[in-house]
């Protein structure tokens, strides 16, 4: 089994602050990505300006079961993630892990 995990920066990449409120940053990644977890923390991030930001960040953790696994759809995901919340990047983690439903 597969865990990929997002980490979604919530600051705006143009001004360097939240413009989406928390709560309906959830919601954005929600219509995105199905059957996720998604916790908050804080993540510290240098722009490609070079500025560097403490922002409020969403963590999405996806359980892939199956051997069908394609990347190119996780990365989809995270990419309209990226659209949506107008981020410079989305950081994209995947591990191989040992994992059932019970």
């Amino acid at each position: 089994m597969r865990k990929i995990t997002l980490y979604v920066g919530l600051f705006d990449k143009d001004t360097h602050t939240q413009l989406i409120n928390t709560l309906s940053a959830y919601q954005v990644v929600s219509n995105i990505v199905p059957d996720c977890t998604i916790t908050e923390g804080k993540g510290k991030y240098t722009h490609i300006d070079g500025s560097v930001v403490i922002e409020p960040t969403l963590i999405v953790e996806i359980l892939h079961f199956g051997d069908n696994f394609d990347k190119g759809y996780y990365t989809k995901l995270a990419n309209k993630i990226k659209v949506a919340l107008n981020q410079e990047s989305v950081a994209y983690q995947e591990q191989e892990i040992e994992s059932e439903l019970i």
